[in-house]
């Protein structure tokens, strides 16, 4: 699946320069697509705490840490989840391992290695700005 580089400064950050922006859909939550920024130095995938409110996802029984994120001390919970990526032609969906964390600084989540990049084969190209995600079956 190709998805094109996004300018996150539509989401309320940053300046105009595309990032590897993919929209994952969270269990739960399968009507509304999360703009999730691929970064691949961060350890695990990270949400908002709030999104695993809505999307009814337990955390009562999580693993609690606090960690920095971006400069800013956070505390996590970690839960199994399902996640969904997709284009118009093909979805692909998969059990993941998420931190849910408050305070939440972004308007995008982030996707790292445990929860999302240990799922796929990724090819980039940030010259022509674009993201290849293929599941590893």
């Amino acid at each position: 699946m190709r998805f094109s580089f996004r300018d996150l400064s539509e989401l309320g950050i940053g300046d105009a320069t595309p990032r590897p922006v993919v929209d994952v859909w969270l269990g739960g939550l399968d009507r509304t697509p999360l703009a999730s920024l691929v970064d691949t130095g961060a350890l695990g995938t990270r949400m908002a705490f709030e999104l695993a409110e809505v999307a009814g996802v337990d955390l009562r029984s999580g693993t609690q840490r606090r960690f920095w994120l971006a400069g800013h001390n956070v505390t996590g919970t970690n839960a199994r989840v399902s996640l969904g990526i997709g284009t118009a032609n093909e979805r692909h969906e998969w059990d993941a391992s998420v931190w849910f964390c408050e305070p939440w600084p972004f308007s995008f989540q982030l996707l790292g290695l445990d929860g999302f990049l240990r799922h796929f084969r990724i090819t980039m190209s940030a010259y022509q700005e674009w993201l290849d995600c293929a599941p590893e079956v």
